[in-house]
Formats: C-alpha cells, sequence, structure tokens
C-alpha cells in the first residue's frame, strides 16, 4: 500500500508472500455492510482488504500510489472474476468526481503521509470526497506504544515459502520524535538454504498523537464519532491501546447541534 514516496513498486510482486495480516477484516467488513452507495478505500495495494469487501457486495474504488501494486490487484479482480474502480493516485491530491459514503484508509497507513502539511492536505481531499454524512475511518498506531519497538533493533518479521525456497523479512527502525526511518530487508534462500539475493527497502512513517489528530481533522470540517484502541471495538487507552481508530463524518448538510462523543460510536 502506499500513499507516500516508499518505493512499494519494487516489491509488489512479492508484497502478498509477506503480508498475510487479516485481523482488521472482520472489522471493515461490518463497517461497510449497511453502506449502501460506494465505498473509497485508500492505500489499496494489492487488495488485501479489498477483496474480502468486494466480495462481501460492497462497490469499492481503490486508490493507491503505487502502479505496481495495482497492476497485482487488477490482477487478482480479473482471476476471480471481480470488478473495482482501481486509481493511481496521492491521497493528497484526490480530485474524485464520485461523493462516497464511507472512505477507508486501513492499516495504519495514515503514518506513511509525511509532514503536518500533507497530513492536513490528505484529511482535506478526503472530506471533499464525501458526501454529507460521510464517514471516514483512519487508522493508524498509538505512538505511546509503538515507539517502544523504534530502538534500531534488528526484528524478524517471518519467514515465507516461495516456489523455489524461502523468503527471510527483517527490519530495524530509528528515530520516532516524530519521523521514523525503517529498512526492510529481504533476503531469498533457494531450497537447499543458500542465500540467492538480498533486497533493502527504506521506509519512513510519522508518529501522529492523539490530540494533534483530533485538531487536524477538526480544522478539515470532520466531526469526532469513535475513536478506537482495537479492531475490537474497545475504547482508546492512551497508554495501552496498540492503534487509534478514528470514526469521523463529514457534517450533513445542516449539521445537528450534538456534542460530538470521541470514545463511542453515535449510531
Amino acid at each position: 500500500m502506499s500513499s507516500t514516496l516508499i518505493d512499494y513498486d519494487s516489491v509488489a510482486e512479492i508484497y502478498d508472500l509477506y503480508v498475510v495480516a487479516d485481523y482488521d477484516i472482520p472489522f471493515f467488513l461490518r463497517e461497510t455492510a449497511n453502506v449502501e452507495g460506494p465505498v473509497l478505500e485508500l492505500t489499496a495495494g494489492t487488495g488485501r482488504l479489498s477483496l474480502a469487501l468486494i466480495e462481501a457486495g460492497v462497490h469499492l474504488t481503490c486508490v493507491d500510489g503505487s502502479r505496481g501494486m495495482l497492476d497485482v490487484l487488477s490482477r487478482k479482480l480479473r482471476d476471480r472474476g471481480l470488478s473495482a474502480e482501481v486509481l493511481c493516485a496521492d491521497i493528497c491530491q484526490l480530485e474524485l468526481h464520485t461523493r462516497y459514503q464511507l472512505a477507508l484508509l486501513p492499516f495504519q497507513a495514515f503514518m506513511e503521509i509525511i509532514g503536518e502539511p500533507r497530513q492536513r492536505l490528505a484529511l482535506s481531499a478526503v472530506f471533499a470526497c464525501l458526501a454529507p454524512g460521510g464517514r471516514f475511518i483512519c487508522t493508524m498506531h498509538n505512538p505511546v506504544v509503538r515507539r517502544a519497538q523504534v530502538d534500531g533493533t534488528l526484528r524478524l518479521v517471518g519467514r515465507f515459502a516461495t516456489q523455489d525456497g524461502t523468503l527471510v523479512v527483517s527490519g530495524f527502525e530509528q528515530g520516532g520524535q516524530p519521523l521514523v526511518k525503517r529498512l526492510q530487508v529481504f533476503e531469498f534462500f533457494d531450497s537447499d538454504g543458500r542465500l540467492r539475493s538480498k533486497q533493502l527497502m527504506p521506509m519512513e512513517f510519522e508518529f501522529v498523537d492523539r490530540a494533534h489528530f483530533e485538531t487536524m481533522a477538526r480544522d478539515a470540517g470532520f466531526h469526532v464519532v469513535a475513536l478506537y484502541g482495537n479492531y475490537d471495538r474497545s475504547s482508546f487507552d492512551a497508554g495501552r491501546s496498540p492503534v487509534m481508530i478514528w470514526v469521523l463524518q463529514r457534517p450533513d448538510a445542516q449539521p445537528s447541534v450534538a456534542a460530538d462523543v470521541p470514545q463511542a460510536v453515535r449510531r
């Protein structure tokens, strides 16, 4: 998935080998279940989440900044006989004619939008893509919890089977105040365990704290409907929750006077 200058094109054909997470799919299936209009998925990548939503009947537009990742997604759609609008675009410069009932930014990908100016552009662009009353679900790591892993230690992501051997993925992170620089390492071993090749991918992401994000979201015109601390919809705990899942809403044409409820869903 891509929203910045991380070279996801270089790993598009192997991305599905090592990115196998599905912990958030039930959450998004539930959030999209009753949406009658179109849904916008940002940083759709190779379709980790997209395929499940489309198969559930969601009318989906898939946006990503990596043409290589979207080529893989398009191939999967053809192979499965599925359809979706697939667009290569920068989140910060979205100019879409459709107005969506729901926009999704999954997999904590907002953090790959570096710098407050671009973050504000992204929020404003998403706001403009929503119909009145439309919602935006934006996910990111909780900096208080996630920062503990930014210590320069090389950590194994996992070992993954390939057609002719094994892919070993690892990485280390430095910084975190607020920019994190990560180096992702890909090592390809043959069936005899011999190292065949190695690939490096520099990555950057930025911690955004709760108060600052809420200020930017409100400045963009959003109301805060909910803030979850995990994909089970538990309330956000600043010291313990692994993620921040923001449910934001573009006000109706004639907004109500009801107060915002940042940690409980208003239905």
